[in-house]
């Protein structure tokens, strides 16, 4: 297992930083389309001492996910993309099926320990999203045309991920619940995550196994590692208090998921790939202007997350 990390802003101070505490693998928000801005992120992250290795978060996806007219030109976007993330040596592409874009929250304000600040979903106040997810998909797509459409963009792209040699890695649907504002979602459990895998058998179709999104549905994620653990591409760790129709984030070591049971499993089922500390408080001094994202709490979460990767 390796460590990874998004850094927040991408700059070469907050690189040093995910040096200095053990990353050795740099995940890449989408920074738009061509070759030259991962060229570019490519080199200045092994100037830093590590390796450019994933992407993921604010692909555009809405066109395929509801087939929207300029589906297959978006198609066409990702196969390019596949290839450009391969000339820059690139591993692993991390992918939602979210039909509303994104991760979102209703409040990032609630405070943890020491103070810090945390996120929030409660249903009940569903409308007042805090996070960068655009809203509401533009429109309304049964769940069995979600699968459909699922079917059609791998069929499409997986022939250029295997000559590529880039993995697909899903991400579920954050907050897991099987219908938000009118608009059902599918990804919110361990067994959706397999039929992914089973909808097109492929060595490039597999999962992003995130802990934080999984639990609040309810599933068992200990389980889920084991039983998917072939299909697992890349993990996303992070803690959680509560269900999928009101939880709140926390510390890495302070919520409801066993944090060492998760890494242990994954090290007795042989995961190799790397694990990323995902959402993190806002620490004292932070501005909280990207919530989850600022990079002080990542930086405990990756020196926790390394010590129970050697501990395993």
């Amino acid at each position: 297992m390796k460590l990874s990390m998004i850094v927040n802003p991408f700059n070469e101070r907050n690189l040093q930083l995910a040096a200095q505490v053990g990353v050795t693998d740099i995940v890449l928000t989408y920074p738009g389309p061509g070759l030259e801005p991962l060229l570019n992120a490519k080199r200045m992250v092994e100037d830093a001492g590590m390796k450019l290795s994933l992407m993921e978060r604010k692909i555009p996806h809405l066109k395929y996910v509801h087939n929207l007219p300029g589906r297959d030109q978006q198609i066409e976007d990702i196969k390019t993309l596949i290839r450009h993330m391969a000339e820059a040596g690139m591993e692993v592409l991390c992918y939602s099926w979210m039909p509303d874009e994104d991760w979102q929250r209703t409040s990032s304000t609630v405070v943890e320990r020491g103070g810090a600040l945390v996120t929030e979903f409660n249903l009940a106040h569903v409308g007042r999203n805090v996070t960068d997810a655009d809203g509401r998909p533009p429109k309304i797509t049964a769940a069995n045309e979600l699968w459909d459409n699922l079917k059609h963009f791998l069929d499409a792209v997986l022939p250029t991920a295997e000559e590529a040699g880039i993995k697909l890695a899903m991400h579920p649907d954050d907050p897991p619940l099987p219908e938000l504002q009118g608009q059902p979602r599918i990804m919110i459990s361990n067994a959706a995550m397999r039929r992914v895998t089973e909808l097109a058998p492929s060595p490039s179709n597999g999962l992003c196994y995130c802990v934080g999104s999984l639990h609040p549905a309810g599933e068992n994620v200990i389980a889920g590692i084991r039983d998917l653990a072939d299909k697992i591409f890349f993990v996303h760790a992070r803690n959680v208090r509560g269900t999928a129709r009101h939880f709140v984030e926390t510390w890495h070591d302070n919520g409801e998921i066993d944090m060492p049971a998760v890494i242990r499993t994954l090290k007795q089922a042989g995961y190799q790939g790397t694990i990323r500390p995902d959402h993190a408080p806002s620490m004292a001094g932070e501005t909280n202007e990207t919530p989850g994202y600022e990079m002080l709490g990542r930086l405990f979460a990756a020196g926790y997350l390394r010590g129970l990767m050697q501990c395993a």
